[in-house]
């Protein structure tokens, strides 16, 4: 009854830490793949900064 006690309890922690986490990660993956996809659609436009 402990152990289960115990194993519940850490994986509801550790449950809740990852859902942060994850969103997080999930943003700035985003974010670094708008700002590597920027310059490539600038130079391809015609005047754009190269």
């Amino acid at each position: 009854m402990a152990v289960t006690d115990f194993v519940l309890a850490l994986s509801g922690l550790l449950g809740s830490l990852l859902i942060p986490f994850a969103g997080l990660y999930w943003m700035l993956r985003l974010k670094r793949r708008a700002v590597a996809v920027a310059p490539a659609a600038a130079s391809s436009v015609p005047g754009g900064l190269k």
